[in-house]
Protein backbone atom coordinates (compact mmCIF):
# COMPACT_ATOMS: atom_id res chain seq x y z
CA UNK A 1 0.00 0.00 0.00
CA UNK A 2 2.70 2.47 1.07
CA UNK A 3 4.33 1.47 -2.06
CA UNK A 4 0.98 2.18 -4.19
CA UNK A 5 0.83 5.78 -2.43
CA UNK A 6 4.43 6.65 -2.95
CA UNK A 7 5.08 5.96 -6.44
CA UNK A 8 2.46 8.70 -7.59
CA UNK A 9 4.02 11.50 -5.00
CA UNK A 10 7.52 10.30 -6.95
CA UNK A 11 6.48 11.06 -10.14
CA UNK A 12 4.63 14.34 -9.43
CA UNK A 13 8.17 15.62 -7.59
CA UNK A 14 10.08 14.13 -10.08
CA UNK A 15 8.20 16.00 -13.09
CA UNK A 16 8.31 19.42 -11.01
CA UNK A 17 12.32 18.86 -10.81
CA UNK A 18 12.79 18.31 -14.53
CA UNK A 19 9.88 20.96 -15.05
CA UNK A 20 12.76 23.56 -14.04
CA UNK A 21 12.22 26.84 -12.67
CA UNK A 22 9.41 29.15 -13.50
CA UNK A 23 10.46 32.05 -15.63
CA UNK A 24 10.16 34.75 -12.96
CA UNK A 25 12.01 32.60 -11.06
CA UNK A 26 15.03 31.91 -12.88
CA UNK A 27 18.05 33.43 -11.34
CA UNK A 28 20.28 35.84 -13.64
CA UNK A 29 22.86 34.60 -15.95
CA UNK A 30 26.56 35.34 -14.54
CA UNK A 31 27.64 37.38 -17.46
CA UNK A 32 24.77 39.81 -16.55
CA UNK A 33 25.48 39.73 -13.07
CA UNK A 34 29.05 40.94 -14.01
CA UNK A 35 28.08 43.29 -16.21
CA UNK A 36 26.03 45.33 -13.75
CA UNK A 37 28.64 45.36 -10.95
CA UNK A 38 30.82 48.32 -12.28
CA UNK A 39 27.54 50.04 -12.57
CA UNK A 40 26.40 49.14 -8.56
CA UNK A 41 29.63 50.33 -7.46
CA UNK A 42 29.68 53.28 -8.94
CA UNK A 43 26.00 53.92 -7.74
CA UNK A 44 27.32 52.85 -4.08
CA UNK A 45 30.34 54.97 -4.19
CA UNK A 46 28.53 57.84 -5.26
CA UNK A 47 25.57 57.25 -2.74
CA UNK A 48 28.50 57.05 0.10
CA UNK A 49 29.85 59.94 -1.25
CA UNK A 50 26.95 62.30 -0.72
CA UNK A 51 26.28 61.22 2.37
CA UNK A 52 29.64 61.50 3.99
CA UNK A 53 30.04 65.12 2.37
CA UNK A 54 26.65 65.95 4.25
CA UNK A 55 27.70 64.18 7.52
CA UNK A 56 30.77 66.22 7.33
CA UNK A 57 29.12 69.69 6.23
CA UNK A 58 26.65 69.13 8.88
CA UNK A 59 29.79 68.62 11.23
CA UNK A 60 31.75 71.82 10.09
CA UNK A 61 28.34 73.61 10.92
CA UNK A 62 27.23 72.61 13.74
CA UNK A 63 27.21 74.68 16.98
CA UNK A 64 29.28 72.60 19.37
CA UNK A 65 31.96 72.00 16.33
CA UNK A 66 31.97 75.88 15.68
CA UNK A 67 32.55 76.28 20.26
CA UNK A 68 34.90 73.85 20.41
CA UNK A 69 37.06 75.60 17.73
CA UNK A 70 37.02 78.90 19.20
CA UNK A 71 37.91 77.17 22.33
CA UNK A 72 40.86 75.87 21.14
CA UNK A 73 42.37 78.58 19.40
CA UNK A 74 41.65 80.97 22.77
CA UNK A 75 43.12 78.36 25.09
CA UNK A 76 46.14 77.88 22.46
CA UNK A 77 46.67 81.79 21.97
CA UNK A 78 46.54 82.54 26.18
CA UNK A 79 49.50 79.00 26.57
CA UNK A 80 51.28 80.76 23.41
CA UNK A 81 50.99 84.16 25.38
CA UNK A 82 52.19 82.65 29.00
CA UNK A 83 55.16 80.71 27.13
CA UNK A 84 56.36 83.85 25.40
CA UNK A 85 55.66 86.00 28.64
CA UNK A 86 57.72 83.35 31.13
CA UNK A 87 60.48 82.62 28.83
CA UNK A 88 60.98 86.19 27.66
Amino acid sequence: MRLLLALPVLVVVLSMVLEGPAPAQATPDVLSTLENIPDKLKEFGNTLEDKTRAAIDHIRQSDIATKTRNWISETFNKVKGTLKDTFS
